[in-house]
């Protein structure tokens, strides 16, 4: 995959990322419209193995959360996380197309692929096949609509868990709320919550009894009734300009510029030279 790089000294690098982390604040590795980070931003991570309790509930309070037009970032790799990285590409829910996703791989982008990142969260036989969003995940790579980060080097392969951890903290300095599905002690979710909390960015969970642990950490809980007055509060919108205009809007303006072109009238001769009967200027 192409990238840029951004260092922190650079101007459109995310101010939020310089306040937040200071003098930490990673060299990034960017491919797509950088300007995804200026929307209203939420991360999403959960531990890998989510209780049955805690998907019920949040697929709940997803019914709620999608009515914003929000920007999604995130590894997108524990089950609960796949599900909401589907939500950010899911167009039946999203007609008025004010979802925006961000895709911060622990691998290196020169060696990060549209296929690899796909198949190494769906596998790539079986579900891969059937990842019921792949068509507008294609398309959304195509036209230069999602944004691609790492902070790993380029040329490096191997997804490290130091680069793993390390990625999910960065993708959390730069969101305006962390959304944490599930986590408790012992994994390295809970081990992030504290990280966030500690840094003073606005963190949730869902109103779940098996979150107990987060509860004891100060997290607030949520559900499908209050998180949009939650989300409000933080400067969420339902009401959020799309970050891309409309696809049918791109198609006819696609296709009135054919159109221009097909009926450009054909050159003439004139004077022995061949000439335009209406000249660019």
């Amino acid at each position: 995959m192409e990238y840029q790089i951004l260092n922190p000294g650079n101007a459109e690098y995310p101010k939020r990322l310089v306040q937040r982390m200071g003098t930490d604040a990673p060299t990034l590795y960017w491919n797509g419209p950088l300007r995804l980070l200026e929307r209203f931003t939420m991360a999403v991570a959960s531990a890998d193995h989510t209780p049955g309790k805690a998907m019920v509930a949040t697929w709940d309070m997803l019914f709620t959360i999608r009515e914003f037009g929000l920007n999604y970032i995130g590894g997108w790799h524990a089950v609960m996380e796949t599900e909401i990285f589907r939500l950010a590409l899911d167009r039946k829910t999203d007609k008025q197309y004010t979802r925006s996703l961000v895709m911060f791989t622990a691998r290196g982008l020169a060696r990060e692929t549209w296929d690899g990142f796909l198949g190494d969260r769906f596998g790539y036989r079986g579900p891969f096949t059937g990842f019921p969003e792949k068509e507008e995940y294609y398309r959304r790579g195509r036209d230069g609509e999602v944004l691609v980060l790492s902070i790993t080097e380029p040329d490096f392969k191997r997804m490290l868990l130091t680069n793993v951890r390390r990625r999910n903290f960065v993708a959390c300095m730069l969101a305006d709320v962390v959304y944490i599905p599930f986590a408790e002690k012992g994994n390295k979710t809970y081990q992030l919550c504290k990280q966030v909390v500690a840094s003073g960015v606005p963190i949730f969970t869902c109103d779940c009894d098996v979150n107990h642990d987060l509860f004891d950490l100060g997290i607030p809980k949520f559900n499908r009734k209050n998180v949009g007055r939650h989300l409000e509060s933080l400067g969420a919108s339902k009401e959020a300009a799309p970050p891309f205009p409309p696809r049918e809007e791109r198609a006819a303006e696609s296709a009135r510029h054919q159109s221009l072109v097909l009926s450009r009238p054909e050159p003439r001769r004139v004077g022995g030279k061949q000439r335009e009967l209406f000249p660019r200027k």
